[in-house]
């Protein structure tokens, strides 16, 4: 009996999301949100010792938010998902899976652009300092400018996404009154 309250509490159920999905959910909340402000603080710096230092945590941030991005998706596929609320309109549904595929693209393509970006500048890079990290192309400062406005792209995007997700969910909580965000927050009658 212990052995399935704690499976349940783990893994999501028909009604609820687990503590994995919920816990790696919010880590990425906050690490793509640390992300972006630093992506763009060291962008706006002259070159100088304290950005390169920075760059290389924006890069070892990025690696680490592509492999969890990469985790929860495998971990989203596997497994099961609340089923949507009774009463949702068609539409909303519709929108929800769109903007949920949107997410999973953009959390794999931005951190694959900074990869391809440094990669085509030819920038030697170790993960955390430590870890020599591969490059996905070769040399080429053309290449180099293209995957940097992609990448940028893709962020604006992203952020275009979040607001737009974060707005869905205060609707959900406070105007529709339903069980969408407490799901995530993990509470709520079904918790």
């Amino acid at each position: 009996m212990l052995g399935h309250a704690f499976q349940s509490m783990l893994y999501n159920t028909r009604d609820a999301w687990g503590s994995v999905s919920r816990n790696v959910h919010w880590l990425m909340v906050l690490l793509f949100a640390g992300q972006i402000t630093l992506g763009k603080y060291a962008h706006g710096l002259n070159l100088s010792p304290q950005k390169l230092d920075l760059l290389v945590w924006h890069k070892s941030i990025g690696i680490t938010l592509l492999l969890l991005a990469s985790f929860r998706l495998i971990w989203r596929i596997a497994g099961t998902r609340p089923e949507t609320l009774p009463g949702t309109p068609d539409w909303e549904r519709k929108a929800a899976a769109l903007s949920h595929t949107l997410f999973y693209l953009l959390m794999l393509a931005i951190p694959v652009t900074g990869w391809l970006m440094n990669s085509a500048k030819n920038i030697p890079f170790k993960l955390f300092l430590l870890v020599p990290w591969p490059d996905l192309v070769s040399p080429s400062e053309p290449w180099g400018k293209v995957f940097e406005e992609w990448h940028e792209s893709l962020v604006a995007a992203f952020i275009v996404l979040i607001l737009l997700h974060v707005a869905a969910a205060l609707r959900h909580h406070f105007i529709k009154r339903d069980q969408v965000l407490n799901r995530m927050l993990g509470r709520g009658p079904s918790q």
